[in-house]
């Protein structure tokens, strides 16, 4: 598939680990509170270049440094150029602000110098934001001049996936759901194409830092295709999670088998429709359970997904349906509005656990209908995530019914996920 090129760039851009170790194996921290660009879709997708603009002494030397000023110079040169010049074409029009593996190698090339010049302003860094944010936490084993370059690599995969997907109309991961809302080559979406660079020209004028012009036009792909998911509903604690947030705190978790039940969702097949009859199947199995006593959490989980571009979320229509039909009160619920397939509802309900304190020493459980708890519960679930997220969201995974699957989260979850925008 397309996206194994992506897989084989992020290998190219490693090089070897140093020999100066800086908090080796330190990872996630509860406590810690996330730096905001004023752009939540950039603060997900992005999240070492917030931490870059947020942090002056580290932005100024990346600023000043010739071969990385370089390349921000000629590509925002590129970007006013294309206001005026004759291109017109997808491909003439966005192909130079990919990242190629001779460019991202001259990227680390650049940070390591300044790494090696200034390693206590660039480990203050990546101490005190990008290992405890949990966005790198599959990296954390490495120095932190190594877990420097390999956030780079992500931010170069998320970078070119985004162009690629929603600027060149190539058809990535899922296709069916993910994919530009207007065909590339259409002369609408040339000409809007071709109007976003007058647009951006105008914000350009502190924006020659190396990332920044790349930045820039993902960020406005997206929007051009009114891709805001990662956004939505957030900040969920303060919000549809609110209630359920504030119990967690004084829960028993001794008078319950589980921590929490899992529902994934099931999109419909209509527009007209909110709620699948599959989901509300999944609904009537997981309030059953939730009625017994085997977890004082719902968490339901799947966003906006199918069909193509519809109106409705599923976590907020199956929190709905629970509450409604099933009388389940709001402050047992959990809503993930992101999830966009089986690997990250798992994937997202960890990471819900793991953020809000809920303990994942001790299992979950997954319910569905029986012909997803069969897929899930089969070996080739096990292969499908560890390809596309690279390892396994749990552990401990058993069949336990015809309906469920018990499982225990695993700390790994919180890693982001550069070919994942829309849910990274």
């Amino acid at each position: 598939m397309l996206y194994k090129k992506y897989f084989l760039l992020g290998l190219l851009i490693v090089i070897l680990t140093k020999p100066l170790l800086a908090q080796p194996g330190a990872g996630y921290q509860k406590d810690y509170r996330f730096l905001h660009s004023g752009n939540l879709v950039e603060d997900k997708d992005f999240y070492l270049v917030t931490v870059l603009d947020q942090t002056p002494a580290v932005k100024s030397l990346l600023a000043k440094d010739q071969r990385l000023l370089v390349i921000g110079e000629q590509r925002s040169a590129i970007l006013k150029n294309h206001v005026t010049d004759t291109c017109s074409w997808p491909g003439s029009l966005l192909s130079s602000f990919r990242f190629s593996s001779a460019d991202s190698l001259e990227v680390i090339a650049g940070l390591g110098a300044l790494y090696k010049n200034n390693s206590s302003l660039f480990d203050e860094l990546i101490d005190r934001h990008l290992r405890p944010s949990g966005y790198y936490q599959r990296f954390i084993a490495m120095s932190n001049e190594d877990l420097l370059f390999h956030a780079w690599g992500q931010y170069v995969k998320g970078i070119n996936y985004i162009i690629d997907q929603f600027g060149l109309g190539k058809k990535m991961r899922y296709p069916r759901i993910d994919s530009a809302n207007y065909p590339a080559d259409s002369r609408y979406y040339r000409t809007a194409l071709k109007d976003m660079f007058a647009y951006l020209s105008e914000q350009m004028e502190n924006k020659t830092i190396f990332y920044g012009p790349s930045l820039a036009i993902a960020l406005q792909l997206m929007d051009l295709n009114d891709r805001d998911e990662p956004a939505r509903f957030e900040p969920m604690e303060s919000g549809e999670n609110k209630s359920a947030v504030h119990l967690i705190a004084s829960t028993d978790w001794s008078k319950y088998a589980y921590a929490t039940i899992l529902i994934p969702g099931n999109g419909p097949e209509l527009t007209t429709t909110p709620i699948s009859p599959i989901n509300k199947m999944h609904c009537a199995i997981a309030a059953a359970r939730y009625q017994k006593g085997w977890a004082p959490f719902i968490i339901v989980s799947g966003g906006y997904c199918y069909p193509f571009r519809g109106p409705y979320c599923e976590a907020i229509e199956m929190k709905k349906y629970l509450m409604k039909k099933f009388s389940i009160p709001e402050e047992a619920i959990l809503i993930d509005p992101h999830a966009r397939h089986t690997t990250t509802n798992i994937r997202n309900a960890d990471r819900l656990m793991i953020r809000y304190g809920i303990p994942i020493t001790k299992p979950s459980v997954f319910i569905t209908t029986k012909s997803q708890t069969d897929y899930a519960a089969n070996a080739f679930f096990d292969q499908r995530n560890l390809y596309e997220l690279g390892y396994l969201p749990y552990k401990g995974k058993k069949q336990i019914g015809l309906h469920d699957i018990e499982f225990y989260p695993v700390m790994e979850s919180l890693h982001m996920d550069p070919y994942d925008p829309l849910d990274p």
